[in-house]
């Protein structure tokens, strides 16, 4: 069992994905608080976004460009671009897709370089052949067929 994350969405809605472990917020909403409260870069710094794999990034890419234009630490013509490049991100993501969703990791690890990871899930790569799988008593997803019994 988890705590779910405590962060107050601005309609008044509190989010209901799962909390990191020890920590009040989602993983987004976690990375979403470290940017609001980090010092502001310095004016010859690089704008460095996040890599644009789904909604919850290109949310917080906005977050960032907005904060910078509004800052004038990135000029107009700049913004626009970037505006545009997420425009064209937001179109090639599943729309489908929460921004937070439901099913976020609770914990995760961090690499001798900074790199964060989910939790480690051991996975089948063959989750059809459960009945030929020489390790499928072990397995917690194998579920053997019930064979039909015949009356008498």
């Amino acid at each position: 069992m988890c705590n779910e994350c405590r962060h107050i969405m601005p309609n008044g809605r509190k989010c209901l994905a799962p909390a990191l472990r020890g920590k009040p917020y989602c993983y987004f909403h976690t990375r979403l608080h470290r940017f609001a409260a980090a010092p502001p870069r310095a004016p010859d710094e690089p704008l460095k976004l996040p890599i644009m794999e789904d909604r919850s990034a290109i949310q917080l890419a906005l977050a960032q460009i907005l904060d910078a234009l509004g800052s004038s630490q990135l000029d107009p013509r700049h913004a626009g671009l970037f505006l545009y490049a997420l425009q064209i991100a937001s179109q090639n993501v599943e729309r489908n897709q929460d921004i937070v969703p439901i099913t976020a990791v609770h914990s995760m690890t961090h690499t001798s370089g900074g790199d964060e990871l989910g939790p480690k899930t051991p996975t089948c790569p063959y989750p059809f052949e459960c009945a030929t799988c020489d390790v499928a008593d072990g397995c917690p997803d194998y579920e053997p067929e019930e064979e039909d019994e015949e009356e008498d």
